[in-house]
């Protein structure tokens, strides 16, 4: 098993470099001490990590998975090393917060007005982001928290905790004056519509998102190409309440948007139940003001302000 630090960046080395002897010199060790500490951690772990190649040396499947946790684990160790050390520097340090469109409007924006109000001396970094991005910035020890689109399905690496703990509507919405808000759309109408995907990450129409299997149904129902015209981010919600989309979103964060201008279609077609919340980084949770902040996520999320 992994006894020290050491032991992961060696492994690491010999990963990235793919001979032991090149890894052995950027570590500044011998070559023999290198080879002994790799058949240390294989006996410890109970398996080959390197196939052994006429060129060098490659990762086994138990080898790639050992080098992904000592990455999550080197990185957490680097980000607790760099809060201890804004502690010691009288630096009030830095919380990185990624969320939907949707979410960081009616939520994520007044929880960090309280919190800046309580807490003037740390900074907030705010990125909207979908859901596929916010895990993967997470993941990549470049987040450390994501708010919306948390399903419960998602499997997520140890380092990372996911808390669902709102109970939401999904429907389809539309601005005021929008033709489908006077009476309930039939299929039809909601095929023939353009739409706005929220939830678009880099995979585009690839990404499977809520609206791709709504539309993909609509499809199916009515035999008629649904048009998904906009992938959009941070600009989603000013171009649904001035356009004519539809889109698929949580319904009980419309009241919440500071100017709300935007409603629920008259229709039970495509609303379905879900739990979400937010998924954070463990390391970040040891922090008294990170866990104000997640507080005051929580209240906002619930209609009842801040922190």
């Amino acid at each position: 098993m992994f006894d020290r630090r050491d032991d992961m960046v060696r492994l690491l080395a010999v990963v990235e470099a793919g001979k032991i002897q090149a890894a052995a010199n950027r570590l500044a060790m011998t070559q023999p001490a290198l080879t002994r500490t790799i058949g240390r951690l294989e006996a410890g772990l109970g398996g080959r990590l390197f196939e052994r190649l006429p060129t060098g040396v490659r990762p086994t499947p138990l080898g790639e998975r050992a080098a992904a946790l000592a990455r999550g684990v080197l990185r957490e160790i680097a980000a607790a090393e760099e809060q201890i050390g804004d502690a010691l520097s009288g630096r009030e340090g830095r919380f990185r917060i990624t969320a939907t469109p949707i979410w960081m409007e009616a939520v994520i924006a007044p929880a960090a007005a309280a919190f800046r109000a309580r807490l003037p001396g740390v900074e907030l970094v705010l990125r909207t982001a979908p859901p596929a991005e916010g895990l993967s910035l997470l993941e990549a020890g470049e987040s450390d928290l994501h708010c919306g689109g948390v399903r419960e399905a998602a499997a997520l690496p140890t380092f990372l905790r996911a808390e669902r703990f709102l109970d939401m509507t999904g429907g389809i919405v539309a601005a005021e004056g929008h033709p489908l808000l006077d009476a309930a759309p039939a299929p039809p109408d909601l095929a023939g519509a353009p739409w706005i995907d929220f939830d678009a990450g880099p995979g585009g129409a690839d990404t499977p998102t809520p609206l791709s299997v709504l539309l993909e149904r609509l499809r199916r129902e009515t035999e008629r190409h649904t048009r998904v015209l906009v992938r959009a981010g941070g600009a989603a919600l000013c171009l649904l309440a001035a356009g004519p989309w539809l889109a698929w979103l949580p319904l009980e964060l419309l009241v919440l948007l500071p100017a709300p201008r935007l409603r629920a279609l008259p229709t039970e077609y495509g609303r379905r139940r879900y739990r979400t919340g937010f998924v954070v980084r463990r390391a970040a949770e040891d922090l008294a003001p990170f866990r104000l902040l997640e507080d005051g996520i929580r209240n906002a999320a619930r209609g009842r302000g801040g922190v």
